[in-house]
This record gives C-alpha cells, structure tokens and sequence, in this order.
C-alpha cells in the first residue's frame, strides 16, 4: 500500500487540493518523506521473507545474510536521525536480540558451509554489527564448527564400523572386498575416485602429510561468485 501511495503521490496531493472531503486526509510534505523512509524499512522485511519462503531451493544457507540485514537495519534506524521510527524499532530490537543470541551461530554455520560466502562474507557481516569486537564471535562460530565436524567424523567411523561387521559376505571375495573398502573411504572422499591400490596409497600419504581438516582446507579455498543485491 505505500508503494502504490508513492506511485500515486501527485493525485493524492492534487485530490486533497480540490476535494474538501478529502483535505483531512492529506499528507504534508514531511509525511510524504517519512512514507519513503517507512517504505524502504518495511522492503528490507518483505525482501528477507519472501527468500525465506522459498520452496524451490534450500533455505539454511540464506537465513544469515537474511537475518544480518534485519539486524543492520535496525541498529541504522536507532543510530540515524529517523526519530519517528525509533521507538518502535527498539521496542523490535529487543525481540530480535532474543533470537539473534539464541540462533546467530547456527546460522552463521550454515552460511559459512554455503561456498559462496564461507567465512569471509561472515566475518564481514560481523565486523559490521560488532566492530572491533567481531573477532571474538568469529572464533566462537569455527570452534563449534570444528567440534560439529569432528562429531560428524567420530559418527562417520562409527557407521562404516558397523556396515563392515554386520556383512555376512566372505573377505576373500575380490569384488566385496572392494566394496566394503569402498564403503570405509567413502565418509571421508566425495565424488569417483580411483578403487587401485596405488591411489588408495597415495590419499593416505596425503592425509597423513596434511595436517589441516577438511574444514580448514575448505575454509582457505576461494569462494565462489557471490551476486548481492
């Protein structure tokens, strides 16, 4: 409705010269400013959930930067010089706190494992709520994504464990000898990879040499194209 009120200004403000009925009604300048301000505070909302709303692609991923925004807003509002918002945007800052406490890190998991922001995009997004301060919240967010995957390799190992001792098929066949192999190696390897024993060595040498994670090799990758808006 304020988008069409903006479209329309000109004939309201004609309609309130000419129509005594309506003059009551009319906006003064300074109203018609505060409706623009209003307007783009409340297409901040309506842009973040429709992205929520998605059912045509994962969501998880974008609930952060969606999120983030919320937040920057209303930290601007409070801090500019739109005095007529800033009661109600504390009174929502409040409300928002709340969660922002109990979800930030989740959320903020999420977006890092999206290759088009990782951590990069996240420490920006925090460096711009929390300043000086932000690196404090960014080591918080890699020590329980650290842990986080750490629980998923214990339960990896623990689930090819299991499918290894549960087959009833004879090790000395060739062919299902390689397939439990395969099994084991593929909680830790993605995509098609050589069966050969001379590249199972050689990811062994690899993992052996590396002392960095998956996470951290993944971390120092370079993203991927990221188009804001």
């Amino acid at each position: 409705m304020l988008e069409s009120s903006l479209y329309y200004k000109d004939v309201l403000d004609y309609w309130g010269q000419q129509d005594k009925d309506y003059q009551m009604f009319a906006l003064s300048d300074e109203e018609w400013r505060n409706v623009v301000i209003l307007c783009k505070f409340l297409k901040v909302f309506y842009d973040v959930t429709c992205v929520f709303s998605g059912s045509n692609y994962p969501t998880a991923n974008l609930y952060f930067r969606g999120v983030w925004k919320v937040h920057k807003i209303l930290l601007d509002i409070v801090k500019g010089h739109y005095s007529f918002l800033t009661p109600m945007v504390k009174e929502m800052q409040e409300k928002f706190n709340k969660y922002w406490a109990e979800y930030s890190l989740i959320l903020s998991c999420a977006a890092i494992l999206d290759p088009r922001y990782k951590l990069n995009y996240v420490q920006y997004c925090f460096t711009t709520i929390y300043g000086i301060h932000a690196s404090d919240f960014v080591e918080t967010i890699l020590s329980n994504l650290r842990l986080l995957l750490d629980e998923y390799v214990k339960k990896s190992k623990s689930t090819s464990s299991s499918l290894a001792g549960s087959s009833n098929v004879s090790d000395a066949s060739p062919i299902d000898s390689s397939l439990g192999e395969h099994n084991v190696n593929s909680a830790y390897f993605r995509g098609d990879f050589d069966e050969s024993d001379d590249y199972k060595q050689y990811l062994n040498k690899s993992s052996t040499r590396s002392e960095k994670s998956q996470l951290d090799i993944y971390l120092e990758e370079p993203e991927l194209e990221l188009n804001i808006k």
